[in-house]
């Protein structure tokens, strides 16, 4: 056994088992969170709110999951992750709880501290996982991680549409969720992560040295943030009944848990770069290839279009759990939370912009916008994917203009 092997094991101590008292509590806060989220406009809807308050409250939320993402390091540097994360829990349970007592006009203000909160936990887990997690298995683990919890978004999702009506206790029990969760990470034995002198969100120093990583949360967000958002009202407008225009949501959603673990395997196996530029050609040819569906009026139309959104969002969504991979083996292992911030941040922006941009381009061209949206994307999107590809294969090249420059971590794995 070489010198470095104890290192290593001390570096990164912590395989799927160490870490699933932070997976277990991380998939009860994406049950809580997804559950309020998908609540509280479906309740501001039946109470007859106005659409622009319903908006208002939403971009509260994203508000806040912004501002946090570069206010949150420096709180988790100065009482750590376990700390942190049951700080953040006793928020959410809290604000969650004030939903109920609160009236409606005040809920934009109550969601913007959720937001933040929950930035705050992404950050946590994130950084948690793939900075304590073994180099040569982060990219399954993360995978694992990002697949269980678009798991529970899924069944939350499902869940809230069917209760929703009946249960006026949803806040109740979203906030035991909440306090729940910190249960597990209250109780674990394993080490959380160090965290530098210094943390804070440096998109420029990011850009410099993982420029992938940001074009593919930033893509992530986008398309994510529309197929999540839009896709529901892009089925009503084509002429879907309510069940087919979710179906079309819900499929989207399952293609990205379905790919989710088998990306991370690629991404641990081969160049990050080449799993993301087969990954957006998917969503590229079946986006368009969905557009051409709807225009020829193919038969059995909705199953036709189901079977597409499930490549649409198995092609473009897990692309964050790659980028994240990608990120981590440029960028020096003390930075995982100001990395894991940045990361976030740039999902955030693009999940807060991707329904804006989406929905205008349809209010101009019609509904088929949606679709034409996610083309253009996927198609920029493979074009810087080759331009970077290209950089790193040209002959003569010196590695640091790869984003492998002083101080990161070069692609073959971890220095000891």
């Amino acid at each position: 056994m070489t010198a470095s092997a104890p290192a290593a094991a001390s570096r990164y101590p912590q395989g799927a088992a160490a870490l699933a008292p932070i997976i277990t509590g991380a998939l009860i806060l994406q049950v809580a969170g997804t559950a309020i989220h998908t609540y509280v406009p479906l309740y501001m809807a039946l109470a007859d709110r106005a659409p622009f308050m319903i908006g208002l409250v939403g971009a509260g939320y994203s508000a806040g999951f912004l501002v946090g993402c570069f206010t949150i390091p420096a709180l988790i540097r100065r009482v750590g992750h376990i700390r942190a994360f049951a700080v953040f829990a006793a928020v959410q349970a809290a604000v969650t709880l004030c939903l109920a007592l609160t009236p409606v006009d005040l809920w934009t203000v109550l969601r913007f501290v959720v937001g933040a909160a929950s930035a705050g936990h992404f950050v946590c887990i994130e950084s948690w996982i793939s900075g304590q997690a073994e180099p040569a298995r982060r990219g399954r683990i993360f995978g694992l991680y990002q697949m269980l919890n678009r798991l529970a978004l899924i069944l939350s999702q499902v869940a809230v549409g069917y209760l929703a009506l009946r249960m006026e206790s949803m806040f109740m029990l979203a906030s035991i969720a909440f306090s729940l969760a910190l249960v597990p990470v209250a109780l674990t034995k394993a080490r959380s992560p160090d965290t530098p002198p210094l943390v804070s969100v440096n998109l420029r120093a990011l850009w410099r040295d993982a420029p992938t990583a940001v074009g593919g949360c930033l893509y992530v967000g986008l398309v994510g943030g529309a197929l999540s958002y839009v896709a529901p009202a892009y089925g009503i407008m084509i002429g879907l009944d309510r069940e087919g225009a979710i179906l079309l949501t819900v499929a989207s959603q399952v293609g990205a848990l379905v790919m989710q673990w088998p990306m991370g395997l690629f991404a641990d196996r081969i160049d990050t770069r080449n799993v993301m530029l087969a990954s957006v050609g998917l969503a590229l040819a079946a986006s368009a290839a969905t557009l051409w569906a709807v225009h020829h009026d193919v038969p059995h139309l909705l199953w036709v279009m189901t079977g597409l959104f499930t490549l649409v969002g198995a092609g473009s969504m897990p692309i964050y759990a790659i980028s994240v991979t990608h990120a981590y083996r440029h960028i020096e292992q003390d930075q995982a939370v100001s990395l894991s911030a940045a990361l976030l941040f740039l999902w955030a922006a693009g999940a807060s912009a991707g329904p804006l941009l989406a929905s205008a381009l349809m209010q101009i061209v019609g509904p088929h916008g949606l679709l034409g949206y996610i083309v253009g994307l996927s198609a920029l999107m493979l074009v810087f994917l080759g331009y970077r590809i290209a950089r790193k294969t040209s002959p003569g090249r010196p590695a640091a203009e790869d984003g492998i420059g002083a101080g990161a971590v070069p692609d073959v794995g971890p220095r000891h």
